[in-house]
């Protein structure tokens, strides 16, 4: 899959919808990205790609998004536990929650179903039905036994369903096999192998799925990352990793 055409076409095609002239696409492209015209004219050419993260910001400013719509439009939430569903609510003004009945209030585009919450929302609505959803799959790459089996239990706490690998070719067999819905991976493995290799191969099968890139070799790694970042768009978290920052950009990702 050439990937900085597919960022071409999908540039292209929405300069298109948007009704934005051949001959001033590269203008509007530079005055988005703040780049020179003629950087930006050779891009829409194909003479030089088109970064993912270049294709989000151009998504951006037309209020558009590269992510396909979610299969559900609620959460259920237990403590910590987060659960998919679509939800069907009434219509009727809620004076007061009565007890053993479940309401939902909308948060970000999702209603939000928290029985275990004692705060009241004037805008609550009462639930009529509530169907669940499998659990969101995650994929965690890293050589540290100890930091994915923590990294496997919190995700399974709020309701992921994690897997471990702990090699580049494991992680890589895995992605063949099956979908996932997010990966946590970390920059260095063993002898000195980084994960550039899964990070592409995981971009060759959806240019929108969250990439979590674990490293505690920022000082003598950041160009390569950095490079990294740009090219296919993956998130940073630097180690020691902090569980609740790494656990909140989860479900950022997974469920909001």
């Amino acid at each position: 899959m050439d990937t900085p055409n597919k960022n071409l076409k999908k540039v292209i095609d929405l300069f298109e919808r948007k009704g934005i002239d051949k001959r001033k696409q590269a203008s509007t492209m530079a005055d988005i990205l703040g780049i020179k015209y003629q950087s930006a004219k050779q891009k829409l050419d194909g003479k030089r790609g088109i970064f993912y993260s270049e294709l989000k910001s151009v998504y951006n400013y037309f209020y558009e998004s590269l992510e396909e719509a979610k299969p559900y439009n609620g959460i259920f939430i237990v403590n910590d536990m987060h659960v998919r569903c679509n939800i069907v609510v009434s219509d009727d003004k809620v004076e007061i929650k009565d007890p053993g009945i479940n309401y939902a209030y909308f948060h970000k585009n999702y209603y939000v179903v928290n029985p275990t919450g004692v705060k009241f929302n004037k805008d609550m609505k009462r639930v009529i039905r509530m169907d669940f959803l499998p659990a969101p799959k995650l994929a965690i790459l890293d050589n540290d036994k100890e930091l994915l089996e923590l990294i496997k239990s919190v995700s399974n706490r709020y309701g992921i369903d994690a897997s471990v690998y702990e090699t580049a070719q494991d992680m890589m067999q895995a992605i063949d096999r099956e979908d996932y819905d997010g990966y946590v991976i970390d920059w260095l493995l063993d002898y000195n192998e980084n994960s550039e290799a899964v990070i592409k191969k995981i971009r060759s099968k959806s240019e929108t799925v969250p990439i979590i890139l674990l490293t505690g070799q920022l000082n003598q790694h950041e160009r390569e990352i950095g490079e990294i970042i740009v090219e296919y768009g993956v998130e940073l978290v630097e180690k020691p990793t902090r569980v609740f920052i790494l656990s909140s950009i989860l479900l950022a990702h997974l469920f909001f």
